[in-house]
């Protein structure tokens, strides 16, 4: 895609398009475009939305924490009206060859994409992937808590739940006969939207996919690296508004896109501990698994 083609090129220093075309750095190793114009330096970490497309809006917010190496101390998240945008699995398994996420949206015409959660050498995701009929990875993995499910069989469920083995009532087999499609994964946020004291003691950039308190689908990435108990903490501010997350992958495969009707987003990861120590990495890996958001209404995508 030409789009996304600029923005990458940009990024590692050929920065030859006209000020209406070249991307805004939104936090190192990311870029945008919003609403088709150029803003001098960093898109601030203020908290306001700014419109990507019809139900498409990216807000930066600062995390008070160290971040592990001397990086813009940041998250993004992009809250998705699925009134405008129609939720689906996309898995190499299915779906044709992996492939950066970049070139998924354009060879599929996608508004945007996450990953579907981490997976294992080969493409099978590390927890449950399944897509109606279509099953990536059938088992439940006993060590992830957690589940993002989409596409309700009845008309008036929910569009899209987060939900874990812990939150009362949990029913995996109900979970799966009322909703299509299934992820799973470790959680970010309780419940309730309560932050969770992760043990792990690496840093990672990292992706998450939640949702908010008026059932919008949120995309999240942090580019610096943090230790994941406080991208928790961070998460569960109630400014946010989130009422659950699922961390979905850490480190340089960490990624966010969207290819919205009035701005651009590319985020991809870097650092993580014992793996890649650094932040150079500023294109997108090659992914097998996606959860992404094709257009219902015109104007939703470009």
């Amino acid at each position: 895609m030409q789009r996304f083609a600029l923005v990458v090129a940009w990024l590692v220093g050929c920065s030859s398009g006209t000020a209406r075309e070249r991307p805004v750095v939104v936090g190192d190793g990311s870029a945008a475009t919003v609403g088709g114009e150029v803003v001098e330096g960093d898109v601030p970490c203020d908290g306001v939305a700014r419109v990507l497309g019809p139900g498409l809006t990216h807000e930066r917010w600062r995390v008070d924490a160290v971040p592990k190496i001397p990086v813009t101390p940041c998250l993004d998240l992009v809250r998705v009206d699925l009134r405008h945008h129609r939720l689906r699995v996309v898995t190499s398994s299915r779906d044709g060859e992996a492939r950066p996420a970049t070139r998924w949206i354009e060879d599929l015409r996608l508004v945007a994409a996450v990953n579907a959660g981490m997976f294992h050498e080969g493409g099978t995701s590390v927890g449950m992937l399944v897509d109606g009929e279509h099953e990536n990875q059938a088992r439940d993995n006993r060590k992830l808590g957690g589940y993002l499910a989409f596409g309700p069989r009845d008309p008036a469920a929910a569009p899209v739940v987060v939900t874990g083995k812990a939150c009362p009532g949990f029913d995996l087999a109900a979970l799966r006969a009322a909703y299509r499609s299934v992820t799973q994964s470790y959680r970010l946020l309780g419940c309730d939207g309560e932050a969770l004291a992760w043990a792990d003691p690496k840093h990672y950039s990292a992706a998450a996919v939640g949702v908010d308190r008026d059932g919008k689908l949120v995309l999240v990435h942090v580019r610096a690296p943090f230790l994941m108990r406080e991208v928790s903490v961070a998460l569960a501010r109630p400014a946010l508004r989130l009422a659950g997350a699922l961390f979905v992958e850490g480190g340089p495969e960490a990624t966010v896109v969207v290819d919205g009707a009035d701005g651009e987003l590319m985020l991809v990861g870097s650092y993580e501990t014992g793996f890649v120590e650094d932040d150079d990495n500023v294109q997108p890996w090659t992914l097998p698994n996606l959860v992404a958001l094709e257009a219902l209404s015109a104007g939703a995508g470009r």
